[in-house]
């Protein structure tokens, strides 16, 4: 995989085409067609996703996660043990959000490889390196209602080793970075020292590619004077520090988060928040280049990838490219600066 000083890429969506989906967030999958229509909607719709990522300039592509109603739904409806006609409500999100979620009613086991098949599709298109994501295993437990394993911890090494297998079936294909997303375990640290790392390591366990795992930073609640976090990267980072995974990918643009923080993760490259994906307010290339230069000042550039914060499916179309154009403009303009050094 050759890539320039500085790559970038997205963590993994791309805002979904309104003939597609009602939503951009649906457990139940709010498509606008079904059936075959369906299919070559999303087969279309994963074209443009690519095509708008090549125009940019990003360097590590993704398939813009458009068949996915959610980030985490899409992986479970592989499984079989997963109930998803019977959704019942749970409190997700450390408390703060009660939804219907689909059921662990049974043992799991893979009924399909959905992101093999995804994966193929995307190779298809470019020529260029491809990150394959899939959700880890907190965010997997904290996203369904277990009604047969009984045990958090049991269930987390259920779906690890499930991931495992997917992931193996990719690098088989020929995918060569996998990512793992894991927003849960900013919301429930104690659940990560416990058994998150484990069920980790588990699934990343002698997978021959590049790995990573994202991390959102919190999601913070709002208050008078502002954005206010529950938990924050230095309860997480020093466990992550440990984990059997090559990367890491962080929010540092919207929380406005010191680059020192990166001294916590020692030997990993960092995929390295620069794009706030919560507004629509447009960075600029020289914001972003001041951004990748705070990082550089506490990490190498070889241990360095220009990324969103997070997936950009919520941003209307324009505004996401307009902030990916962003992003690849100040990447270059600090390549530029290290070149000439």
């Amino acid at each position: 995989m050759t890539l320039p000083v500085i790559p970038t890429t997205i963590i993994g969506s791309l805002p979904k085409p309104v003939w597609l989906a009602a939503d951009w967030y649906s457990i139940a999958g709010n498509w606008r067609l079904s059936g075959e229509a369906l299919r070559e909607a999303q087969d279309d719709a994963t074209r443009l996703a690519v095509a708008e990522q090549i125009e940019a300039g990003i360097d590590i592509l993704c398939d813009g996660e458009q068949r996915r109603p959610t980030h985490h739904t899409y992986f479970l409806t592989g499984l079989n043990g997963v109930d998803f006609k019977t959704l019942k409500p749970k409190t997700v999100r450390a408390g703060k959000l009660t939804q219907d979620v689909p059921r662990v009613v049974g043992p799991l086991s893979l009924r399909s490889k959905l992101t093999l098949d995804d994966y193929a599709f995307v190779r298809g298109l470019t020529q260029a390196p491809v990150k394959m994501t899939l959700p880890g295993p907190s965010t997997l437990v904290d996203g369904a209602l277990d009604e047969y394993y009984g045990d958090e911890r049991t269930l987390a090494l259920a779906y690890a080793d499930l991931l495992n297998e997917e992931m193996r079936a990719l690098v088989a294909a020929g995918c060569q970075m996998i990512q793992l997303d894991e927003p849960a375990v900013t919301r429930l640290p104690e659940k990560l020292h416990a058994w998150g790392i484990e069920a980790l390591d588990r699934a990343f366990a002698g997978i021959d590619a590049v790995t990573c795992v994202h991390v959102c930073y919190g999601y913070g609640q709002r208050a008078k004077n502002g954005k206010q976090w529950k938990h924050g990267y230095d309860e997480i980072l020093p466990a992550l520090a440990k984990a059997n995974v090559a990367q890491v990918s962080l929010e540092f643009a919207e929380p406005a988060l010191p680059a020192s923080l990166l001294d916590m993760l020692p030997g990993k490259v960092i995929q390295y928040g620069v794009i706030d994906v919560g507004h629509n307010e447009l960075e600029t290339a020289a914001l972003v280049a001041d951004r990748l230069r705070a990082a550089l000042e506490v990490i190498p550039a070889n241990r360095l990838i220009a990324a969103p914060d997070c997936g950009c499916t919520a941003l209307p179309r324009g505004v996401a490219r307009a902030k990916l154009d962003a992003m690849v403009a100040g990447a270059r303009i600090v390549r530029a600066e290290l070149s000439g050094k």
